[in-house]
Protein backbone atom coordinates (compact mmCIF):
# COMPACT_ATOMS: atom_id res chain seq x y z
CA UNK A 1 0.00 0.00 0.00
CA UNK A 2 2.75 2.44 1.25
CA UNK A 3 4.39 1.87 -2.44
CA UNK A 4 1.39 2.44 -4.53
CA UNK A 5 0.79 5.90 -2.75
CA UNK A 6 4.02 6.37 -3.30
CA UNK A 7 4.14 5.64 -6.71
CA UNK A 8 0.87 7.62 -7.33
CA UNK A 9 2.65 10.61 -5.78
CA UNK A 10 5.29 10.30 -7.87
CA UNK A 11 3.16 9.91 -11.16
CA UNK A 12 1.17 13.11 -9.77
CA UNK A 13 4.25 14.91 -9.19
CA UNK A 14 5.51 13.77 -12.87
CA UNK A 15 2.18 15.44 -14.26
CA UNK A 16 2.62 18.64 -12.69
CA UNK A 17 6.33 19.03 -13.75
CA UNK A 18 5.48 18.10 -17.25
CA UNK A 19 2.41 20.24 -17.26
CA UNK A 20 4.68 23.11 -16.31
CA UNK A 21 7.49 22.14 -19.07
CA UNK A 22 4.66 22.40 -21.62
CA UNK A 23 3.65 25.59 -20.64
CA UNK A 24 7.11 26.61 -20.65
CA UNK A 25 7.39 25.47 -25.00
CA UNK A 26 3.77 27.52 -25.07
CA UNK A 27 5.64 31.08 -23.39
CA UNK A 28 7.98 30.12 -25.63
CA UNK A 29 6.79 29.58 -28.61
CA UNK A 30 4.22 32.49 -27.83
CA UNK A 31 6.97 35.20 -27.73
CA UNK A 32 8.69 34.02 -30.62
CA UNK A 33 8.37 37.61 -32.37
CA UNK A 34 8.99 39.24 -28.70
CA UNK A 35 11.32 42.13 -29.37
CA UNK A 36 14.17 40.81 -26.51
CA UNK A 37 12.85 38.30 -25.41
CA UNK A 38 15.61 34.84 -24.35
CA UNK A 39 14.27 31.40 -25.50
CA UNK A 40 13.78 29.43 -22.11
CA UNK A 41 14.03 25.93 -21.20
CA UNK A 42 13.06 23.41 -18.42
CA UNK A 43 16.20 21.97 -16.28
CA UNK A 44 14.80 18.68 -15.15
CA UNK A 45 16.11 16.76 -11.39
CA UNK A 46 15.15 14.12 -9.69
CA UNK A 47 13.56 14.29 -6.66
CA UNK A 48 15.21 12.39 -3.19
CA UNK A 49 13.37 12.14 0.04
CA UNK A 50 15.80 13.16 2.63
CA UNK A 51 16.97 10.96 5.13
CA UNK A 52 19.81 7.92 5.33
CA UNK A 53 19.05 5.68 2.77
CA UNK A 54 22.17 3.32 3.70
CA UNK A 55 22.22 -0.44 1.68
CA UNK A 56 18.34 -1.25 2.07
CA UNK A 57 17.38 -1.27 -1.61
CA UNK A 58 14.00 -0.96 0.07
CA UNK A 59 14.52 2.13 1.53
CA UNK A 60 16.61 2.96 -1.45
CA UNK A 61 12.90 2.61 -3.53
CA UNK A 62 10.76 4.45 -0.90
CA UNK A 63 13.46 7.60 -1.07
CA UNK A 64 13.07 8.22 -4.77
CA UNK A 65 10.45 11.48 -4.73
CA UNK A 66 10.11 11.27 -8.78
CA UNK A 67 10.79 14.33 -10.60
CA UNK A 68 11.06 18.07 -10.34
CA UNK A 69 12.04 21.54 -12.28
CA UNK A 70 15.59 22.42 -11.17
CA UNK A 71 14.94 25.77 -12.66
CA UNK A 72 13.82 27.41 -15.71
CA UNK A 73 17.24 28.43 -18.06
CA UNK A 74 17.35 31.59 -19.87
CA UNK A 75 19.50 31.42 -23.11
CA UNK A 76 21.81 34.76 -22.62
CA UNK A 77 25.42 35.68 -23.38
CA UNK A 78 26.39 38.49 -21.10
CA UNK A 79 29.88 38.96 -22.97
CA UNK A 80 28.48 39.17 -26.34
CA UNK A 81 25.27 41.49 -24.91
CA UNK A 82 27.94 43.91 -23.49
CA UNK A 83 29.82 43.76 -26.69
CA UNK A 84 26.78 44.57 -28.44
CA UNK A 85 25.84 47.58 -26.40
CA UNK A 86 29.51 48.99 -26.54
CA UNK A 87 28.86 48.99 -30.68
CA UNK A 88 25.70 50.29 -30.47
CA UNK A 89 26.48 53.25 -28.59
CA UNK A 90 28.98 53.91 -31.12
CA UNK A 91 26.69 53.67 -33.86
CA UNK A 92 24.60 56.10 -32.78
CA UNK A 93 26.82 58.06 -32.20
CA UNK A 94 27.93 57.75 -36.05
CA UNK A 95 24.08 58.22 -36.22
CA UNK A 96 23.73 61.59 -34.53
CA UNK A 97 26.98 62.88 -36.45
CA UNK A 98 25.95 62.02 -39.50
CA UNK A 99 22.26 63.67 -38.93
CA UNK A 100 24.26 66.82 -37.77
CA UNK A 101 26.41 66.75 -41.32
CA UNK A 102 23.05 66.40 -43.01
CA UNK A 103 21.78 69.47 -41.57
CA UNK A 104 24.87 71.35 -42.81
CA UNK A 105 25.38 70.40 -46.27
CA UNK A 106 21.90 72.07 -46.62
CA UNK A 107 23.76 74.91 -45.22
CA UNK A 108 25.73 75.05 -47.41
CA UNK A 109 24.50 73.71 -50.51
CA UNK A 110 25.21 76.38 -53.17
CA UNK A 111 22.35 75.73 -55.47
CA UNK A 112 21.45 78.28 -58.34
CA UNK A 113 24.43 80.90 -57.12
CA UNK A 114 22.68 81.71 -53.81
CA UNK A 115 25.46 80.83 -51.60
CA UNK A 116 28.48 82.29 -50.63
CA UNK A 117 30.50 81.06 -53.00
CA UNK A 118 27.68 82.80 -55.49
CA UNK A 119 27.89 86.07 -53.35
CA UNK A 120 31.72 86.07 -53.60
CA UNK A 121 31.52 86.05 -57.56
CA UNK A 122 29.13 88.73 -57.75
CA UNK A 123 31.39 90.70 -55.44
CA UNK A 124 34.34 90.20 -57.28
CA UNK A 125 32.28 90.81 -60.20
CA UNK A 126 30.97 93.78 -59.52
CA UNK A 127 34.63 94.87 -58.02
CA UNK A 128 36.72 94.16 -61.36
CA UNK A 129 33.11 96.42 -63.04
CA UNK A 130 34.49 98.92 -60.45
CA UNK A 131 38.20 98.96 -61.62
CA UNK A 132 37.34 99.75 -64.87
CA UNK A 133 34.81 102.96 -64.28
CA UNK A 134 35.88 103.71 -61.07
CA UNK A 135 34.70 107.36 -61.55
CA UNK A 136 30.93 105.78 -62.37
CA UNK A 137 28.23 105.83 -59.40
CA UNK A 138 26.04 102.89 -61.30
CA UNK A 139 29.35 101.30 -60.84
CA UNK A 140 30.06 102.12 -56.91
CA UNK A 141 26.65 101.68 -56.02
CA UNK A 142 26.62 98.02 -57.53
CA UNK A 143 29.87 97.03 -55.73
CA UNK A 144 28.31 98.62 -52.34
CA UNK A 145 24.84 96.49 -53.06
CA UNK A 146 26.93 93.75 -54.09
CA UNK A 147 29.09 93.57 -50.69
CA UNK A 148 25.40 94.15 -49.03
CA UNK A 149 24.41 91.03 -50.52
CA UNK A 150 27.49 89.24 -49.42
CA UNK A 151 27.25 90.46 -45.87
CA UNK A 152 23.54 89.41 -45.80
CA UNK A 153 24.66 85.69 -46.97
CA UNK A 154 27.18 85.67 -44.48
CA UNK A 155 24.64 86.91 -41.21
CA UNK A 156 21.85 83.97 -43.46
CA UNK A 157 23.98 81.58 -43.08
CA UNK A 158 25.61 82.41 -39.51
CA UNK A 159 22.20 82.39 -38.44
CA UNK A 160 21.49 78.42 -39.60
CA UNK A 161 24.43 77.15 -37.71
CA UNK A 162 23.28 79.16 -34.83
CA UNK A 163 19.72 77.22 -34.85
CA UNK A 164 21.62 74.14 -36.03
CA UNK A 165 23.50 74.53 -33.07
CA UNK A 166 20.43 75.32 -30.55
CA UNK A 167 18.70 72.50 -31.99
CA UNK A 168 21.36 70.42 -30.93
CA UNK A 169 23.05 71.95 -27.71
CA UNK A 170 20.41 75.48 -26.82
CA UNK A 171 22.25 78.94 -27.55
CA UNK A 172 24.56 78.91 -24.58
CA UNK A 173 23.08 81.06 -22.85
CA UNK A 174 19.07 80.53 -22.42
CA UNK A 175 16.95 78.05 -20.30
CA UNK A 176 14.26 78.65 -23.07
CA UNK A 177 16.65 77.85 -25.90
CA UNK A 178 18.49 74.11 -23.84
CA UNK A 179 14.90 72.96 -22.72
CA UNK A 180 14.33 73.09 -26.62
CA UNK A 181 17.18 71.38 -27.43
CA UNK A 182 17.70 67.61 -28.76
CA UNK A 183 20.49 66.90 -25.72
CA UNK A 184 17.93 68.05 -23.11
CA UNK A 185 15.41 66.12 -24.25
CA UNK A 186 17.59 62.76 -24.97
CA UNK A 187 19.22 63.56 -21.03
CA UNK A 188 15.56 63.75 -19.70
CA UNK A 189 15.10 60.17 -21.35
CA UNK A 190 18.02 58.84 -20.10
CA UNK A 191 17.35 59.84 -16.63
CA UNK A 192 13.88 58.22 -17.22
CA UNK A 193 15.29 54.59 -18.17
CA UNK A 194 17.75 54.93 -14.99
CA UNK A 195 14.39 54.92 -13.06
CA UNK A 196 13.16 52.07 -15.22
CA UNK A 197 16.33 50.06 -14.39
CA UNK A 198 16.56 50.52 -10.77
CA UNK A 199 12.66 49.44 -10.75
CA UNK A 200 13.58 45.98 -12.01
CA UNK A 201 16.43 45.67 -10.43
CA UNK A 202 13.97 45.93 -6.73
CA UNK A 203 11.84 43.03 -8.57
CA UNK A 204 14.73 40.99 -9.50
CA UNK A 205 16.08 41.32 -5.80
CA UNK A 206 12.64 40.04 -4.38
CA UNK A 207 12.00 37.15 -6.91
CA UNK A 208 13.42 33.87 -7.10
CA UNK A 209 16.23 33.15 -9.57
CA UNK A 210 15.63 30.63 -12.57
CA UNK A 211 11.54 31.09 -12.79
CA UNK A 212 10.43 32.38 -15.52
CA UNK A 213 9.38 35.67 -13.66
CA UNK A 214 12.90 36.00 -13.16
CA UNK A 215 13.62 35.29 -16.54
CA UNK A 216 11.15 37.78 -18.07
CA UNK A 217 12.59 40.66 -15.52
CA UNK A 218 16.22 39.65 -16.69
CA UNK A 219 14.83 40.38 -20.73
CA UNK A 220 13.01 44.03 -19.63
CA UNK A 221 16.52 44.30 -17.90
CA UNK A 222 18.50 43.59 -20.72
CA UNK A 223 16.03 45.90 -23.06
CA UNK A 224 16.56 48.99 -20.63
CA UNK A 225 20.24 48.68 -20.84
CA UNK A 226 20.50 48.42 -24.31
CA UNK A 227 18.54 51.68 -24.46
CA UNK A 228 20.56 53.24 -21.87
CA UNK A 229 23.54 52.41 -24.10
CA UNK A 230 22.22 54.02 -27.26
CA UNK A 231 22.47 57.27 -25.05
CA UNK A 232 26.36 56.41 -23.70
CA UNK A 233 28.57 54.28 -23.39
CA UNK A 234 28.06 52.07 -20.09
CA UNK A 235 29.32 49.51 -17.80
CA UNK A 236 27.40 46.77 -16.06
CA UNK A 237 28.18 45.11 -12.34
CA UNK A 238 25.83 42.00 -12.08
CA UNK A 239 24.51 40.77 -8.79
CA UNK A 240 23.66 36.96 -8.33
CA UNK A 241 19.82 37.87 -8.26
CA UNK A 242 20.13 39.50 -11.38
CA UNK A 243 20.22 43.35 -10.38
CA UNK A 244 22.81 45.54 -11.84
CA UNK A 245 24.84 48.47 -10.67
CA UNK A 246 25.49 50.65 -13.95
CA UNK A 247 27.89 52.77 -14.61
CA UNK A 248 28.79 56.06 -17.00
CA UNK A 249 31.55 58.55 -17.15
CA UNK A 250 33.03 56.44 -14.54
CA UNK A 251 30.45 57.23 -12.25
CA UNK A 252 27.75 55.25 -10.66
CA UNK A 253 24.76 55.68 -12.11
CA UNK A 254 22.38 52.97 -10.35
CA UNK A 255 22.99 50.28 -7.42
CA UNK A 256 20.35 47.95 -6.99
CA UNK A 257 17.00 49.81 -6.48
CA UNK A 258 18.33 52.81 -5.79
CA UNK A 259 19.16 55.69 -8.73
CA UNK A 260 22.56 56.97 -7.06
CA UNK A 261 23.63 59.57 -9.86
CA UNK A 262 21.41 61.40 -12.70
CA UNK A 263 22.66 63.66 -15.57
CA UNK A 264 22.01 67.08 -15.32
CA UNK A 265 22.40 70.05 -17.98
CA UNK A 266 22.89 73.38 -17.80
CA UNK A 267 23.77 76.38 -20.50
CA UNK A 268 27.23 77.21 -20.72
CA UNK A 269 26.36 80.64 -19.72
CA UNK A 270 25.07 79.35 -16.44
CA UNK A 271 27.88 77.05 -15.70
CA UNK A 272 30.16 79.68 -15.42
CA UNK A 273 28.12 81.88 -13.29
CA UNK A 274 28.18 79.07 -10.37
CA UNK A 275 32.08 79.06 -10.96
CA UNK A 276 32.54 82.77 -10.95
CA UNK A 277 33.44 83.07 -14.45
CA UNK A 278 32.43 85.25 -17.26
CA UNK A 279 30.90 84.22 -20.39
CA UNK A 280 32.19 83.76 -22.89
CA UNK A 281 35.30 85.75 -21.85
CA UNK A 282 36.47 83.18 -19.04
CA UNK A 283 34.96 79.92 -21.04
CA UNK A 284 38.20 78.41 -22.13
CA UNK A 285 40.01 75.01 -21.72
CA UNK A 286 42.63 73.94 -19.82
CA UNK A 287 45.33 75.12 -22.23
CA UNK A 288 43.70 78.50 -22.28
CA UNK A 289 41.36 78.17 -25.87
CA UNK A 290 37.69 79.42 -25.97
CA UNK A 291 35.58 76.46 -25.36
CA UNK A 292 32.91 75.87 -28.02
CA UNK A 293 30.35 74.02 -25.35
CA UNK A 294 27.16 75.58 -25.67
CA UNK A 295 25.52 73.12 -22.24
CA UNK A 296 27.52 71.58 -19.59
CA UNK A 297 26.19 67.98 -18.09
CA UNK A 298 26.94 67.07 -14.75
CA UNK A 299 26.05 63.96 -12.58
CA UNK A 300 23.77 65.03 -9.40
CA UNK A 301 22.63 62.75 -6.52
CA UNK A 302 19.39 64.19 -5.27
CA UNK A 303 20.26 67.26 -6.33
CA UNK A 304 23.17 67.64 -5.30
CA UNK A 305 26.32 68.07 -7.96
CA UNK A 306 28.14 65.00 -7.50
CA UNK A 307 30.81 65.40 -10.69
CA UNK A 308 30.93 68.62 -12.82
CA UNK A 309 31.51 69.27 -16.22
CA UNK A 310 31.54 65.63 -17.80
CA UNK A 311 31.71 66.83 -21.46
CA UNK A 312 34.92 65.23 -22.25
CA UNK A 313 34.12 62.01 -20.36
CA UNK A 314 30.84 61.44 -22.54
CA UNK A 315 32.93 60.04 -26.14
CA UNK A 316 29.27 57.66 -27.25
CA UNK A 317 26.03 57.44 -27.84
CA UNK A 318 23.95 59.66 -29.28
CA UNK A 319 25.16 62.42 -26.31
CA UNK A 320 28.57 61.87 -27.66
CA UNK A 321 27.48 62.55 -31.04
CA UNK A 322 25.43 66.17 -29.93
CA UNK A 323 28.11 66.79 -27.86
CA UNK A 324 30.95 66.84 -30.88
CA UNK A 325 28.43 69.25 -33.17
CA UNK A 326 30.02 71.80 -31.24
CA UNK A 327 33.64 70.48 -30.44
CA UNK A 328 36.11 72.95 -32.43
CA UNK A 329 38.49 70.68 -31.03
CA UNK A 330 36.69 67.41 -32.99
CA UNK A 331 37.66 65.13 -35.73
CA UNK A 332 36.01 66.03 -39.20
CA UNK A 333 33.83 69.12 -39.82
CA UNK A 334 30.55 70.03 -37.74
CA UNK A 335 28.23 72.95 -36.90
CA UNK A 336 30.83 74.87 -34.64
CA UNK A 337 33.81 74.62 -36.79
CA UNK A 338 31.98 75.18 -39.68
CA UNK A 339 30.50 78.66 -38.03
CA UNK A 340 34.43 79.54 -36.88
CA UNK A 341 35.41 79.04 -40.31
CA UNK A 342 32.52 81.32 -41.40
CA UNK A 343 33.52 83.96 -38.86
CA UNK A 344 37.14 83.98 -40.03
CA UNK A 345 36.14 84.25 -43.88
CA UNK A 346 33.80 87.65 -42.44
CA UNK A 347 36.94 88.95 -40.26
CA UNK A 348 39.34 88.67 -42.93
CA UNK A 349 36.88 90.39 -45.69
CA UNK A 350 36.83 93.37 -43.30
CA UNK A 351 40.30 93.72 -42.45
CA UNK A 352 41.42 93.59 -46.00
CA UNK A 353 39.31 95.81 -47.35
CA UNK A 354 39.21 98.43 -44.37
CA UNK A 355 42.79 98.27 -44.29
CA UNK A 356 42.56 98.87 -48.28
CA UNK A 357 40.34 101.92 -47.70
CA UNK A 358 41.96 103.89 -45.11
CA UNK A 359 45.34 102.70 -45.55
CA UNK A 360 48.11 106.49 -45.52
CA UNK A 361 47.66 107.21 -49.41
CA UNK A 362 44.43 106.68 -50.16
CA UNK A 363 42.50 108.64 -51.66
CA UNK A 364 38.83 109.37 -52.76
CA UNK A 365 37.01 110.51 -55.20
CA UNK A 366 35.39 114.91 -54.45
CA UNK A 367 31.27 114.48 -54.46
CA UNK A 368 31.68 117.81 -56.05
CA UNK A 369 34.04 117.42 -58.96
CA UNK A 370 33.96 112.97 -60.01
CA UNK A 371 36.66 113.74 -62.34
CA UNK A 372 39.18 114.62 -59.13
CA UNK A 373 40.94 112.75 -56.26
CA UNK A 374 39.50 114.76 -52.73
CA UNK A 375 42.25 116.04 -50.93
CA UNK A 376 43.52 118.19 -48.36
CA UNK A 377 46.64 120.30 -47.70
CA UNK A 378 48.34 120.20 -44.31
CA UNK A 379 49.76 124.06 -42.46
CA UNK A 380 52.85 123.60 -44.75
CA UNK A 381 50.70 123.31 -48.01
CA UNK A 382 51.43 119.71 -48.63
CA UNK A 383 49.17 117.21 -49.63
CA UNK A 384 47.39 114.57 -47.35
CA UNK A 385 44.72 112.06 -47.61
CA UNK A 386 42.33 114.04 -46.04
CA UNK A 387 42.12 111.25 -43.09
CA UNK A 388 38.23 110.57 -43.91
CA UNK A 389 38.69 107.48 -45.26
CA UNK A 390 36.06 104.86 -43.76
CA UNK A 391 35.53 101.20 -42.71
CA UNK A 392 33.73 99.39 -45.60
CA UNK A 393 32.53 96.49 -43.37
CA UNK A 394 31.53 97.42 -39.85
CA UNK A 395 29.66 94.96 -37.02
CA UNK A 396 26.34 95.73 -36.39
CA UNK A 397 25.50 97.96 -33.86
CA UNK A 398 25.42 96.21 -29.97
CA UNK A 399 27.39 93.37 -30.88
CA UNK A 400 30.59 94.26 -29.26
CA UNK A 401 32.22 95.23 -32.27
CA UNK A 402 34.21 92.72 -33.08
CA UNK A 403 33.61 91.64 -36.95
CA UNK A 404 31.72 88.11 -37.70
CA UNK A 405 29.76 86.38 -39.78
CA UNK A 406 26.52 86.96 -37.61
CA UNK A 407 27.23 90.95 -37.71
CA UNK A 408 29.01 91.89 -40.45
CA UNK A 409 27.49 94.59 -42.43
CA UNK A 410 28.35 97.38 -45.40
CA UNK A 411 28.82 100.88 -43.30
CA UNK A 412 26.31 102.94 -43.62
CA UNK A 413 28.17 105.64 -44.61
CA UNK A 414 28.51 104.21 -48.35
CA UNK A 415 24.77 104.50 -48.38
CA UNK A 416 24.63 108.26 -47.34
CA UNK A 417 24.54 110.90 -50.46
CA UNK A 418 27.77 111.28 -52.13
CA UNK A 419 28.73 107.69 -49.92
CA UNK A 420 29.63 105.78 -52.85
CA UNK A 421 32.40 108.28 -53.61
CA UNK A 422 34.25 107.73 -50.37
CA UNK A 423 35.27 104.07 -51.96
CA UNK A 424 39.14 104.47 -52.24
CA UNK A 425 40.43 104.02 -55.87
CA UNK A 426 43.59 106.09 -55.85
CA UNK A 427 47.00 105.26 -54.08
CA UNK A 428 50.53 106.86 -54.13
CA UNK A 429 53.49 105.44 -53.29
CA UNK A 430 55.34 108.85 -53.24
CA UNK A 431 53.58 111.54 -52.46
CA UNK A 432 55.62 114.27 -54.39
CA UNK A 433 53.98 112.27 -57.70
CA UNK A 434 50.59 113.31 -56.05
CA UNK A 435 47.89 113.96 -59.20
CA UNK A 436 44.69 114.82 -58.67
CA UNK A 437 43.39 113.61 -62.07
CA UNK A 438 44.85 110.45 -61.31
CA UNK A 439 41.04 108.51 -60.76
CA UNK A 440 41.29 104.87 -61.01
CA UNK A 441 45.13 103.83 -60.20
CA UNK A 442 44.46 102.27 -56.76
CA UNK A 443 42.66 99.30 -58.64
CA UNK A 444 45.58 98.55 -60.15
CA UNK A 445 47.98 98.31 -57.57
CA UNK A 446 49.17 94.81 -57.13
CA UNK A 447 51.28 92.92 -54.47
CA UNK A 448 54.06 93.56 -56.46
CA UNK A 449 54.62 96.87 -55.10
CA UNK A 450 55.60 97.90 -51.48
CA UNK A 451 55.42 100.28 -49.24
CA UNK A 452 58.49 102.05 -47.69
CA UNK A 453 58.87 99.62 -44.78
CA UNK A 454 58.65 97.37 -47.95
CA UNK A 455 55.50 95.12 -46.78
CA UNK A 456 53.44 94.34 -50.14
CA UNK A 457 51.24 96.43 -51.02
CA UNK A 458 47.63 95.13 -52.17
CA UNK A 459 44.63 96.43 -53.79
CA UNK A 460 40.76 95.79 -53.91
CA UNK A 461 40.94 93.36 -56.85
CA UNK A 462 44.23 91.60 -55.22
CA UNK A 463 42.30 90.13 -52.41
CA UNK A 464 40.67 87.46 -54.59
CA UNK A 465 44.05 85.87 -55.09
CA UNK A 466 45.39 87.22 -51.81
CA UNK A 467 46.60 84.13 -49.62
CA UNK A 468 45.53 85.08 -46.07
CA UNK A 469 47.37 83.38 -42.74
CA UNK A 470 44.00 83.46 -40.68
CA UNK A 471 42.71 81.13 -43.46
CA UNK A 472 45.09 78.64 -43.90
CA UNK A 473 47.43 80.43 -46.39
CA UNK A 474 44.46 80.44 -49.01
CA UNK A 475 42.17 82.89 -50.87
CA UNK A 476 38.74 83.81 -49.45
CA UNK A 477 36.96 81.50 -52.47
CA UNK A 478 39.50 78.66 -51.85
CA UNK A 479 38.84 78.93 -48.53
CA UNK A 480 35.16 78.68 -48.16
CA UNK A 481 35.51 76.06 -51.49
CA UNK A 482 37.69 73.51 -48.82
CA UNK A 483 34.67 74.46 -46.43
CA UNK A 484 32.34 73.20 -48.79
CA UNK A 485 34.69 70.29 -49.68
CA UNK A 486 35.44 69.16 -45.86
CA UNK A 487 31.31 69.41 -44.83
CA UNK A 488 30.86 67.17 -48.18
CA UNK A 489 34.15 64.97 -47.17
CA UNK A 490 32.85 64.35 -43.75
CA UNK A 491 29.23 63.25 -44.81
CA UNK A 492 31.00 60.86 -46.67
CA UNK A 493 32.98 59.54 -43.86
CA UNK A 494 30.22 60.05 -41.73
CA UNK A 495 27.64 57.72 -43.63
CA UNK A 496 30.55 55.06 -44.09
CA UNK A 497 31.09 55.01 -40.23
CA UNK A 498 27.39 54.41 -39.82
CA UNK A 499 27.20 51.89 -42.83
CA UNK A 500 29.90 50.46 -41.13
CA UNK A 501 29.01 50.14 -37.52
CA UNK A 502 25.49 49.06 -38.94
CA UNK A 503 27.12 46.08 -40.40
CA UNK A 504 28.95 45.38 -36.76
CA UNK A 505 25.87 45.73 -35.01
CA UNK A 506 23.66 43.77 -37.33
CA UNK A 507 25.97 40.81 -37.47
CA UNK A 508 26.12 41.23 -33.37
CA UNK A 509 22.32 41.05 -32.78
CA UNK A 510 22.22 38.26 -35.41
CA UNK A 511 24.27 36.24 -32.74
CA UNK A 512 22.52 37.20 -30.20
CA UNK A 513 19.46 36.36 -31.84
CA UNK A 514 20.89 33.18 -32.80
CA UNK A 515 21.68 32.39 -29.16
CA UNK A 516 18.42 33.08 -27.41
CA UNK A 517 15.84 33.29 -30.06
CA UNK A 518 12.83 30.37 -30.23
CA UNK A 519 13.64 28.07 -32.99
CA UNK A 520 10.16 26.14 -33.82
CA UNK A 521 11.77 23.12 -34.72
CA UNK A 522 13.78 22.70 -31.00
CA UNK A 523 10.42 23.81 -29.41
CA UNK A 524 8.31 20.67 -31.46
CA UNK A 525 10.71 18.67 -29.83
CA UNK A 526 10.49 19.64 -26.54
CA UNK A 527 6.60 19.58 -26.72
CA UNK A 528 6.19 15.67 -27.73
CA UNK A 529 8.56 15.07 -25.23
CA UNK A 530 7.16 16.66 -22.66
CA UNK A 531 3.13 15.40 -23.86
CA UNK A 532 4.80 11.76 -24.57
CA UNK A 533 6.24 12.30 -21.00
CA UNK A 534 2.62 14.06 -19.33
CA UNK A 535 0.84 10.91 -21.59
CA UNK A 536 3.14 7.77 -19.69
CA UNK A 537 3.18 9.45 -15.94
CA UNK A 538 -0.96 9.63 -16.37
CA UNK A 539 -1.27 6.15 -17.45
CA UNK A 540 0.70 5.15 -14.45
CA UNK A 541 -1.05 7.29 -11.90
CA UNK A 542 -4.36 5.14 -14.07
CA UNK A 543 -2.71 2.01 -12.94
CA UNK A 544 -2.11 2.42 -9.76
CA UNK A 545 -5.11 4.13 -9.12
CA UNK A 546 -7.27 0.55 -10.39
CA UNK A 547 -4.81 -1.09 -8.58
CA UNK A 548 -5.70 0.95 -5.25
CA UNK A 549 -9.00 0.16 -6.42
CA UNK A 550 -8.85 -3.06 -6.23
CA UNK A 551 -7.16 -3.38 -3.18
CA UNK A 552 -9.89 -1.68 -1.09
CA UNK A 553 -12.71 -3.76 -2.79
CA UNK A 554 -10.87 -6.66 -1.26
CA UNK A 555 -10.20 -5.89 1.90
CA UNK A 556 -14.33 -4.98 2.46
Amino acid sequence: MVSLFSSMNIASGALKVNESAISVVSHNVANMNTEGYSKQKVNLATRNIAGTIGNNVDAQIRSNGGVMIANVMRYNNDYLNNYYRSQLSDLNKYEQQLGNLGDLAKVFDDLEGEGIDGALSSFYEALNNLQEYPASSTARVNFIESAKTLTSVLNSKSLQLDQLNAKALGDGETEDSLKNSQIYTKITAFNDKLEELAEVNKALQVTQTGTLTANNLLDRRDMILNEIAEYVDIETKEAPSGSVTLYACGMELVKGASVTGKLNIQTAKQYCIEHGMSYPDDWVDDEGNPRSDLAVINIVNNGSVVISDVNKQITSGSLGGLIHSGDLNADGMNPGKAKDALNKIATEIATMFNSYNKRSNAFYIDPNDTTKLYFKTDADGNITNGGNNIDIFTAKSGTGGIIDASNIQVNSELFADDGCWKIACAYFQDMENFDANAVGNAQNVGNSLVDTLGNPIGSFLGTRSEKRTNLNGQSLEDFYTGIVGQVAAGGNNAQNLVDTQSDIVDSLYAQIKSNNSVDLNEELVDLVKYQTAYAASAQVFNVVNTCLDTLMTLGR
